[in-house]
This record gives C-alpha cells, sequence and structure tokens, in this order.
C-alpha cells in the first residue's frame, strides 16, 4: 500500500514537527516553511494532501493565500488543502471552509482529530490503524 503524500506548510519547528510525527505513519511527510517553498514543493511533487498553516509571518503569503494559489491551477484539483491554525475564535472554522479549504484544525493540534481527518480524506481503507 503506498502512503499518501503530505505537505506541511507550518513556520514553527515544533508545531511541523508534532505534526510530522502524528501523521508520519499513515503518510510521507514533506515540510516547508513560506509560500516559495510551497510552490516549489508542490511544482516538484505530487501531493495528495496540504497541511497549512495560516500565519506564516511578514515575508510570506498567508495560507489562505497559498492554497487560492495552489487551487487556482487545474493539475492541482486533486490536492485536499486543510487548515491548521491558531484562528480559533467562532466563525473562524467555517470562514476558512467557505474561503477552499477542504478541512480545519485548530491549535493546539489534537493529534487524534487530525488522524481521523487524513483518514476521512482518503478512506480508512487506504491508510494503516
Amino acid at each position: 500500500m503506498n502512503k499518501a503524500n503530505v505537505l506541511i506548510v507550518e513556520d514553527n519547528k515544533i508545531n511541523a514537527l508534532v505534526l510530522t510525527k502524528t501523521i508520519q505513519s499513515l503518510c510521507s511527510c514533506k515540510h516547508v516553511v513560506n509560500d516559495k517553498q510551497a510552490f516549489a514543493a508542490v511544482e516538484e511533487n505530487d501531493f495528495d494532501l496540504i497541511f497549512m498553516d495560516i500565519n506564516l509571518g511578514s515575508n510570506s503569503l498567508d495560507g489562505e493565500g497559498i492554497m487560492k494559489v495552489i487551487k487556482s491551477d487545474p493539475k492541482n484539483s486533486h490536492i485536499k488543502i486543510m487548515a491548521v491554525t491558531s484562528y480559533a475564535m467562532p466563525g473562524d472554522k467555517q470562514r476558512f471552509l467557505d474561503a477552499g479549504f477542504d478541512a480545519y484544525f485548530s491549535k493546539p493540534i489534537n493529534k487524534q482529530a487530525i488522524i481521523e481527518g487524513v483518514k476521512e480524506i482518503f478512506g480508512s481503507s487506504q491508510v494503516p490503524a
């Protein structure tokens, strides 16, 4: 069985490590920290899923902007993009889903919710338990 190919766009090393450790048994993971690296990674690889932080610092587009650029290219239409963000006020989840994200997870990362989200995207039969 092939593992899903996942890109993690996250500028915080600890958050990226937690996310990677959470899903590495389910997915092959690549980590980048900004828009330029995300665009290059998507151009060079065939990802199934992207976990996208929203606030990536002042030297990068935010995660929503990156998601919109990636989704604007028809060759990327199969990629599912999940927002993983500290924006967790009432209404934030719906705002990100309305913006075009396929799923939303608030920080701090809930490991079980992330695992269930991956299984939901790919179907539990396609990923190990």
